[in-house]
Formats: C-alpha cells, structure tokens, sequence
C-alpha cells in the first residue's frame, strides 16, 4: 500500500504544476472586451424610424432618461422632445396627410403623459386651471381627428403649452387651418412647433411659470411648416429642393398683442434656429438646407380667407375658440 502511494505523487504533484501555469497564463492573458451592459448603450435618436422625424432631430434628442430636458418620444402620431424642468416640449414634430382629416370628437379633457420615464414630473389637466393660459396644442387635434384614437393621442400634456388665450385661440388657430387647407389642396405637411423663452401675458398679466413653478410659461411660439405635393409617390424627402414652400412663424405670447391674423408674423427657419439653438433640416442636403433656411414666406394671404371646415360645416376658428375655452 506505502508503494502505491508513493507512485501517485509524482502523477499529483503533475497535476498541480499544470494548473498553477494555467492560472499564471490566464492572469497575463488580456482581457477580451466584454459587450457593454444596457444602461450604458448609446440611446438612439430614432429620427430613421419615424416619418414625422423626416427632416431632423433639431436637439439631439435622446431615448436616454439620463436627458431629462432632452429626452426624446416617438409616439405613432407624432414625436417630441421633453423638458421635464419646464414642463413641457421643448418641440413637437408631426405630418400631416389627408388621410389623418376626419371628423373624430374631442377629448373633454387632458391626460398626464404615462410614458414618461420614472421620476419625470408628470403634468396633470388640473395645473393649468385659473392660470390665466390655454391648454395650447402643439400637434392639434384637428390634425389628427380620422379616428378618436388619433384625436385622443393629441389631448396629452407632453403636448400643450401654456399659450394666451388670443394666441390660441385666433392667430395661432388661423395658422392651425390655413395649414390644413393646403393639405385638403392635395399637399403634405412637416411640422415643427414649439416654445420659447420665459414670461408671457394671459388673462392675468404676465407670468413666468404656472403649477407653483412645475410649468414654464413661454415668451413666444415657433411653428415651421414644410409644404411638399400629394403626388409624385411616397419619397417626400426626395420631393424638397430649394423653391419647396416654407411657413416660419414666431408668435409673441401675448394676450394684448395677437389678434387674428398669423402672416404678420412670418420669419426665416434661420431666425427660429437662432433664437431656439435647435438645427433644423438636418436630413436634406446642405445646399438645398441652407436655401430653405433663408426663405421668408411671401404668399399672400387673405385677410378674410373663410375658415370653414367641410366636414364639420363651422368654422374652424369658431371651432377653436371653443375647445380653448372649455380648457383653460
């Protein structure tokens, strides 16, 4: 037995020698990258995955809720960029076809936004009450009324900003319908809307913020409106070149300056881009990008230019006054 013992030593003691050199080999040995873990991939802009993201990103906006004033929603009609220390979008983006026109109800009221990420504010309908401001869309209903599931899509609070009564409901809402009118003129629409600045006038003079300081109250709105035809198949982008018709707006939020009409305040995408920070046609080619971005619209628009709405049969900016005033 004392024989056959001292044979396995040399066998174990073998064995040890070739594991320890194995564990030596292992620690000099580089280390293989690893994937990287999923909190700490790049979060994508998806502008390639949503047709109203077609012209751009303007903020970079991010699906990374690390971007809390940045962060990007891309939602089936329409994407946006969240500012959850203003409570509001920083931008909402939207096109708008034919087919997305009806004659959908809306909403009595409007929804806290649930796909927020946790530990965002989460506006609710009430904050706005006594404010003196409207609940103003930025992608509007009627823009989206083929069906009540669309219409329903628009009444969210990630979509509203607090706007002035008289913005809301008489220039802004102008605006609102002349747009419609060319898509009803066999036209599509990419647009862009959003807020600027801090401090504007309501019922009750100016304010800064509203809901004990959770929402910011802009000193002005912003739209950009880019008018591509109906026909010639479903590349709009191909369809944009440097005499493509483009509406830039910037609308003093102002209850005691704005009336009814919207052209009086057409400006260059340039000058939105200065004063917001934002890029804007990003997608299009340089050449064709910076001819748009100069352009002021000139079209002339009719003063008493009817706003009926066909489907409806009333006019559409009676139509708005009365969905801001049952909100606000």
């Amino acid at each position: 037995m004392a024989y056959r013992h001292r044979r396995k030593w040399p066998i174990i003691l073998l064995l040890v020698v070739v594991a320890v050199g194995v564990e030596l080999y292992c620690q000099r040995k580089p280390d293989r990258p690893s994937a990287l873990p999923p909190t700490t991939v790049p979060s994508t802009t998806q502008s390639s995955v949503s047709v109203h993201l077609l012209l751009g990103n303007p903020s970079n906006a991010t699906t990374n809720a690390a971007n809390r004033d940045n962060y990007l929603m891309v939602k089936p009609y329409y994407a946006l960029s969240y500012n959850n220390s203003k409570g509001t979008a920083n931008w909402v983006s939207w096109r708008v076809i034919s087919s997305d026109l009806g004659d959908a109800p809306r909403q009595p009221s409007f929804d806290p936004d649930t796909q927020l990420p946790a530990g965002f504010v989460r506006i609710v309908h009430r904050d706005y009450s006594g404010s003196g401001f409207d609940r103003g869309h930025l992608c509007p209903h009627a823009d989206r009324d083929a069906t009540s599931t669309m219409s329903a899509s628009t009444f969210v609070m990630t979509n509203v900003i607090p706007q002035a009564p008289n913005v809301n409901e008489k220039a802004w809402a102008a605006l609102e319908s002349y747009s419609r009118r060319q898509v009803r003129r066999h036209h599509r629409l990419y647009i862009i809307s959003g807020p600027i600045g801090i401090g504007g006038r309501g019922l009750d003079g100016i304010k800064q913020t509203i809901a004990n300081g959770k929402v910011t109250v802009p000193s002005a709105c912003w739209k950009i409106v880019v008018i591509v035809p109906e026909s010639g198949g479903d590349d709009d982008l191909s369809k944009i070149n440097a005499d493509t018709r483009v509406i830039a707006i910037i609308m003093p939020n102002d209850n005691d300056l704005v009336g009814d009409r919207w052209a009086e305040y057409r400006t260059s995408v340039a000058e939105v881009e200065r004063r917001t920070g934002y890029h804007f046609f990003d997608r299009l080619p340089a050449d064709v990008s910076a001819a748009l971005k100069q352009k002021v619209d000139k079209t002339r628009i009719a003063s008493t230019e009817p706003l009926f709405h066909p489907t409806h049969g009333l006019f559409e900016a009676g139509i708005n006054a009365l969905e801001s005033a049952d909100v606000r």
